[in-house]
């Protein structure tokens, strides 16, 4: 059965801070999912460890120096592990995003176009599988986004498509202290975020070589 897993983070707010918002979701190979996690907590355990950082803390993306993130993406970004991002331009969108629910809505849309491409890469697809940290979804988006995906990528295909095939979309929420792929995830957004926000293209161009897909939103006049 062919199987997808994204680990899901952003950087930047859906608010009025900042001009952009970036969701980052780290494509995990289904086969070395599980020794792929074992790699991701020695990593950030031994680094926290080195760095004196007490072990309850989480690490996050925007707290690191210049040369530990660079000793993380490059520990990070190896066999097994793919990136795909996509760039939101909050002052190119017709909404306002003031509302929780345009937020969420927002926020759905832009998870649908990621899972969107990989449909259409693989269209024997039958499992995706989606990791999201906790408290960056609010409840409210956490009841909607499961049906909203089935929704927009298999129901509204069914007049489109003589064939149709069932997609697993299986939707799966933790706290991000205790998921070190998350935390990778919120790390690599972070970094891919600075290009965009803060005209910083050291971190990019270690991570571009591992970035299978990247959108930045809407093409036609991002960043204008």
């Amino acid at each position: 059965m062919r199987e997808v897993n994204l680990y899901i983070d952003e950087s930047g707010n859906l608010g009025s801070q900042g001009r952009y918002f970036l969701i980052c979701a780290l494509d995990i190979d289904n086969s070395l999912r599980k020794s792929i996690a074992k790699r991701a907590g020695r990593v950030i355990e031994r680094f926290k460890q080195e760095k004196n950082i007490n072990k309850t803390k989480e690490l996050k993306g925007y707290r690191l120096k210049e040369l530990d993130r660079i000793l993380l993406i490059e520990k990070i970004l190896f066999k097994g592990v793919k990136v795909r991002y996509i760039i939101l331009d909050l002052k190119q969108t017709t909404m306002l995003l003031e509302k929780a629910d345009d937020k969420n809505a927002c926020y759905n849309y832009l998870i649908q176009l990621l899972v969107k491409r990989i449909i259409e890469e693989f269209p024997n697809i039958e499992k995706i599988n989606l990791y999201l940290d906790n408290r960056s979804v609010k409840i409210g988006n956490r009841l909607s986004l499961k049906p909203y995906l089935y929704n927009k990528l298999v129901l509204e295909q069914l007049e489109n498509k003589e064939n149709y095939k069932r997609i697993d979309f299986v939707i799966n929420y933790f706290e991000s202290e205790s998921c070190y792929l998350i935390q990778w995830a919120d790390i690599i957004a972070n970094s891919l975020y600075k290009k965009y926000n803060s005209n910083i293209n050291e971190f990019y161009n270690i991570i571009k070589p591992y970035i299978i897909y990247e959108s930045r939103f809407p093409s036609h006049n991002f960043g204008k």
